[in-house]
């Protein structure tokens, strides 16, 4: 089971994700607004309308429960996130709990308060793997976060003058794959480094300048790098 606290457009992709992987999850959302919006959700079963502010609403929902693996705090509202990570981990001292963050006092605070990973969906380096994803790099990603097990990493590659890669689309990247990596999007010089995501659908020119950032093991992505001259 996962308690995910707060309906966001984040809620919205991990739980899209969670579906498809068949995990059982429940949804808590405090404002009406959002309650509401996440009734007429369809990958959401069951939602409950709770503050959190007294702990026998997340007793009820077994969040001390050795069958509840993680929580989720992604809430838009950063002061609701910190007190029900605070509640959380009083309440399960073993529990993962992921909360969302958007900058670094924000990150030091939900760490202080417990929390066993952040994501910061403004950064793109962060935990933007919830994002369309092959689906059995999608499935580990879910796996090594809740059970803190990760070997992944993000790393950004820039495109060098006389990259073999310069010149080529979105499409034409079967390197990336040949080295069980995933292509998560480019930052494009020529739009002010702007992020494109992969999974956008847009068949992006690669230029050099721009910076590809990619999922993977380290090993693998030094083995890229190599192979792209870069090391």
């Amino acid at each position: 089971m996962i308690i995910i606290f707060g309906y966001s457009k984040l809620t919205q992709e991990v739980v899209h994700l969670l579906k498809k992987e068949n995990y059982e999850f429940i949804i808590i959302e405090p404002k009406e607004k959002e309650y509401q919006e996440a009734l007429n959700d369809v990958n959401i079963n069951t939602i409950y309308k709770y503050e959190c502010f007294n702990d026998d609403e997340l007793l009820s929902l077994d969040i001390n429960s050795n069958k509840t693996k993680a929580l989720f705090c992604l809430h838009n509202d950063f002061n609701k996130n910190l007190f029900v990570t605070l509640s959380g981990r009083n309440l399960n001292k073993n529990l993962q709990i992921i909360s969302l963050s958007s900058n670094q006092n924000e990150t030091k605070k939900l760490k202080l308060a417990g929390s066993s990973n952040i994501i910061n969906p403004y950064d793109i380096t962060g935990m933007k793997i919830f994002r369309e994803l092959h689906k059995p790099m999608a499935v580990k990603i879910l796996d090594d976060i809740l059970y803190s097990n990760s070997d992944l990493i993000i790393e950004e590659i820039t495109i060098d003058k006389n990259s073999i890669l310069d010149g080529l689309h979105f499409k034409d990247l079967e390197i990336i794959q040949e080295f069980n990596l995933v292509l998560l999007g480019i930052k494009d010089i020529e739009l002010n480094t702007n992020f494109t995501f992969s999974s956008q659908g847009i068949n992006h020119k690669i230029d050099v300048g721009d910076v590809l950032v990619v999922l993977g093991k380290e090993k693998d992505i030094q083995q890229l790098k190599i192979k792209l001259n870069k090391v």
